[in-house]
């Protein structure tokens, strides 16, 4: 039996339950970044390098980023070619299940003969709200394996029908797909909500702003002025967190050092996205005219600092207005 996680410490702590079998951490910001239709093997592996590269803020280099995401696809398809059992412990969040759609594209994909079995619980006995495996005990975690569920032929068509409306250069796949598994029974039921927040991490008309963004100006402007109550007040917000404290760190960034600015982040200086943790007491957080602007619904973030990002297959792009702020 393998396991394959999306994450280190649900891996760590399967590792200490008893439960036999080799642990496989599969682990990439799908959410965000460029994964553009038709696109694989080495070149994507660099474009998917480039963007985590970017994700650390430099402090790993695009090269050995990409030696990563090989490695775990190489793991995942001996684990997929070789195993008796191959068992994908899964989150309900965006994050994880956009790891799920792709590793079962991969696996279908592939056509290989194992038997994959899929957990993805987002409750447990003693929580009866779950946002990760690692926030498990070892003794917590191992009377979960039995809820496992085989991967089915249907499973695996939901997964490249999800797959390939993530990669597709324009979203009317994803809002189509999103739609159809809301109102039909789907044998991945929380690949919906995930879309469906997933297109949420669009500008919003009228703001400019993302959901994440927005979010993080409102709990700035409600009192999180330091990043510890930052983070449990936006996580607060989601019904399903699917963010690290260094992915929202990035977004915080992002509104501080834009040319017209949300936040002003008082400190030494940006806050650091790789390493030893820092002392996160050192930073405190103020929202700018224009982030209270934004808010108001009078300000427009992306007419005032343009946009270039990707979503999935998505490449978006506009530059600022060249009137600025009104």
């Amino acid at each position: 039996m393998i396991h394959i996680h999306s994450g280190d410490a649900a891996a760590a702590v399967l590792r200490q339950s008893g439960i036999p079998g080799e642990n496989i951490v599969w682990c990439d910001l799908l959410m965000d970044g460029p994964l553009p239709a038709g696109c694989n093997g080495v070149k994507l592996a660099w474009l998917r390098a480039a963007s985590l590269a970017g994700a650390t803020g430099g402090a790993l280099s695009i090269e050995a980023c990409q030696r990563r995401l090989e490695e775990q696809d190489a793991a995942v398809d001996r684990a997929f070619a070789a195993a008796d059992e191959v068992v994908l412990w899964i989150d309900a969040c965006l994050y994880d299940q956009l790891i799920l759609i792709r590793l079962l594209d991969r696996l279908a994909e592939a056509d290989y003969r194992c038997q994959a079995s899929l957990l993805c619980v987002d409750a447990a006995p003693g929580h009866s709200v779950l946002h990760g495996y690692g926030e498990l005990t070892p003794a917590e975690i191992a009377p979960l394996l039995p809820l496992r569920r085989p991967v089915t032929a249907v499973m695996l068509a939901e997964a490249q029908t999800a797959w390939c409306a993530l990669c597709a250069p324009t979203p009317e796949l994803l809002v189509e797909l999103a739609r159809r598994v809301a109102v039909a029974p789907a044998e991945l039921p929380s690949l919906q909500d995930a879309l469906c927040r997933l297109l949420e991490q669009y500008p919003a008309k009228g703001s400019g702003l993302d959901r994440l963004q927005q979010e993080v100006l409102e709990a700035v402007r409600d009192g999180a002025d330091s990043l510890i109550p930052l983070f449990r007040a936006v996580s607060a917000r989601e019904q399903r967190p699917f963010f690290g404290d260094t992915y929202l760190w990035r977004v915080v960034n992002e509104l501080a050092a834009a040319p017209h600015p949300a936040l002003i982040l008082h400190g030494p200086g940006p806050l650091p996205l790789w390493g030893a943790p820092p002392d996160l007491k050192a930073w405190r957080l103020e929202l700018t005219p224009t982030g209270r602007a934004l808010l108001d619904g009078t300000a427009d973030w992306v007419l005032l600092n343009g946009l270039d990002r990707w979503i999935g297959g998505v490449h978006l792009a506009a530059l600022a207005s060249p009137r600025g702020p009104s």
